[in-house]
């Protein structure tokens, strides 16, 4: 306790450091925390935080009333009834806990037993239920084993070419694990030719060598690596040329607040065209979910930016500055930076930032309009520190029309834009793709007999 400490440097000061002199009551300060009187036997050092190591400790004396005196001692002993109850809840709550984990314990138990007698009963009635195999003969094969179709497969090492594709083919045990781990080396395949069919080109184009001169060199091996590691080097971006700006400046429309008429309750009911219309949706959604075809998201950005950057050949930039507004037009395959290009030509003012939907637009050498979403038409804020600012003093260069005006001039600039359709992806727009037309018969009947197959006779269905 704190008082015992006090107690500890009595012969090093020479007095009693517990001590009441002269209606002085000795206290102890802490960490900004005082600890005076009575306290002093009731805390610790742990109850300070002091568990460990050295601390420095502020000894002197208050002179405290008879009033402050009870009031102290009864927040005291309010304190030690406070602790005293949390210290009864706690040990309730422990046992709680302990008579809870033990119930856990007891129903753990007398699961697993009963999960071991089921096990046991069902092995003794498979037992019971299956014959003996162990007597039968070794010669007679097991049908319950699944057998698959396959054709010799070792070439015979004498002559290579004598091989033929019409050879015999038997019925062999499969062993299960044999199988899957074919089933999963297949899945595997898919997964790569599906992913990289660039890989895929280059080792057709390898086999293709290899089957046509019987073996490869290995100056070609290294020239088609080099060859291979070119391609995959990233593409340069081809940036279009600067346009016209054809910048002009507006001042906003005044918001006139229009009274419009309540809705009545009838709105908002739902009807049964409603309901269609959230099935339909509902059953689009599910079908997106589950055709969608296995593709990376690298490979669908890829493919949505490539169907921006053809349907969004030019963007209109709008900038909020003050009242007015300006409007620039660029091609959307521009350098990003050229925007702040544009704005240091006609701001006279160095101080300013965009903003776009709450952040920061930050130009980059690398990106174009498409790759920061500002195509093919965005509304900016230009901040000049927080201050408000007039157009006369910030803006030059630049004529100021009517709104409608500007509203022309971005209609015209857009009117060669197409509309961007987000791809996405499915098994059966795959498959629509993919599938071949099928050839047109001359004839509206086909006569003569049917085309003969390529397979040998005893292969053949319903042939001997």
């Amino acid at each position: 306790m704190l008082s015992e400490v006090l107690k500890e440097f009595t012969s090093t000061f020479g007095e009693d450091l517990t001590s009441i002199i002269d209606e002085s009551v000795p206290c102890i300060v802490y960490m900004n925390k005082r600890y005076t009187g009575p306290e002093l036997s009731s805390n610790s050092l742990a109850s300070l935080g002091v568990t460990s190591g050295k601390c420095l400790v502020r000894h002197m004396r208050i002179k405290l009333s008879s009033d402050e005196l009870a009031a102290l001692e009864t927040k005291l002993k309010d304190e030690t009834e406070r602790k005293k109850a949390l210290d009864v809840k706690f040990s309730k709550l422990k046992a709680e806990n302990a008579e809870r984990e033990r119930l856990e314990k007891v129903r753990q138990d007398a699961f697993d037993k009963e999960k071991e007698e089921r096990e046991k009963r069902e092995k003794e009635q498979l037992k019971a239920i299956l014959p003996d195999t162990e007597n039968h003969d070794s010669h007679i094969m097991d049908t319950s084993e699944i057998l698959q179709r396959d054709v010799l497969q070792e070439v015979p090492e004498q002559n290579a070419n004598s091989w033929s594709f019409d050879g015999p083919a038997f019925s062999r045990p499969a062993p299960q694990s044999t199988m899957r781990l074919e089933d999963l080396n297949c899945l595997l395949e898919r997964v790569d030719n599906s992913l990289a069919s660039s890989i895929e080109a280059r080792t057709d184009a390898m086999v293709s060598a290899l089957a046509n001169g019987g073996r490869i060199s290995i100056a070609e091996v290294r020239q088609r690596a080099d060859a291979a590691l070119e391609e995959e080097k990233e593409v340069v971006e081809v940036f279009a040329d600067p346009c016209d700006r054809q910048a002009v400046v507006f001042k906003k429309k005044a918001n006139v607040q229009i009274d419009e008429p309540m809705e009545t309750d009838e709105f908002f009911e739902v009807g049964v065209e409603d309901i269609r219309n959230m099935q339909k949706d509902l059953r689009k959604a599910v079908r997106d979910q589950t055709q969608a075809s296995f593709v990376s998201k690298e490979y669908l950005h890829k493919k949505n930016r490539q169907l921006k950057m053809e349907a969004y050949e030019h963007t209109v930039i709008r900038i909020n500055v003050g009242e007015h507004i300006l409007q620039a037009c660029f091609n959307s395959a521009e350098r990003s930076t050229n925007l702040d290009v544009f704005l240091k030509s006609v701001f006279t003012n160095p101080g300013w930032k965009l903003m776009f939907a709450g952040q920061k637009v930050v130009a980059n050498e690398s990106k174009n309009f498409v790759d920061l979403d500002l195509a093919p038409k965005s509304t900016l804020v230009a901040s000049f520190g927080g201050q408000p600012v007039n157009v006369a003093e910030v803006l030059q260069g630049v004529t100021e029309v009517k709104a409608e005006n500007a509203s022309s001039i971005s209609s015209n600039w857009l009117s060669t834009n197409k509309t961007f359709i987000p791809f996405n992806s499915t098994v059966n727009e795959d498959r629509k793709q993919k599938r071949q037309p099928l050839p047109q018969s001359t004839s509206p009947s086909s006569s003569g007999p049917p085309p003969k197959s390529s397979m040998p006779k005893w292969m053949q269905t319903g042939r001997k």
